[in-house]
């Protein structure tokens, strides 16, 4: 496993959590695109085979009638402090603190961490509390993951590895579609993967 704060190349399989930060440099070695998120005018940015990936995910579920969009990827530091400023104001800190990553610590400053979100009945659910209630949706939407290189991350029962709650949206990029089926099948959390 290559760490992502020693200056090593770049590899799918880094390790971002609560235990192994991340120096906000590894993410300017990679090809990011920037990307329109489901919020009009909005950007974000995301690395270049992740997104492709994505789009082929994406894709596949509109063929089974499934719309998603992207919430959120890449994210700075700083922008990592402001969203957990505004969930310990919106829903309390011990919420936050089990919800979001500690500034330095989170997936999404790697760009190879998607939020998405699906449209129901013609409207975005971008609420965590809304997309909690599309268990169904959501069950395909995971099924359809490793076929593109994802998995997702945040696993029910496996907080206490994570160090963070379940999260049907959160999905990571692999780097290809037999690792993403290996750590998938394996019912393993990337951390327990690598190990």
């Amino acid at each position: 496993m290559l760490c992502a704060s020693c200056g090593q190349k770049t590899d799918y399989l880094v390790l971002v959590n609560k235990s192994h930060p991340i120096d906000e440099a590894f993410a300017k070695q990679l090809e990011l695109v920037t990307v329109d998120t489901v919020y009009d005018g909005e950007k974000t940015e995301v690395e270049k085979n992740a997104y492709a990936a994505y789009l082929s995910l994406q894709k596949a579920l509109m063929e089974q009638g499934i719309e998603i969009g992207i919430d959120s990827a890449y994210r700075s530091v700083e922008y990592q402090k402001q969203i957990m400023q505004d969930f310990t104001e919106k829903y309390g800190e011990e919420y936050a603190r089990n919800t979001v990553a500690i500034p330095g610590t989170s997936e999404h400053h790697t760009a190879l961490a998607i939020d998405i979100v699906p449209k129901v009945d013609g409207q975005w659910k971008w609420e965590n509390e809304d997309m909690m209630q599309l268990p169904e949706l959501f069950a395909v939407i995971h099924k359809e993951l490793p076929k593109h290189g994802f998995i997702l991350r945040l696993l029910k029962g496996k907080e206490d590895i994570t160090g963070y709650s379940y999260e049907p949206w959160h999905i990571r990029y692999v780097g290809s579609a037999e690792v993403a089926r290996k750590i998938s099948e394996s019912g393993l959390v990337l951390e327990e993967y690598l190990e």
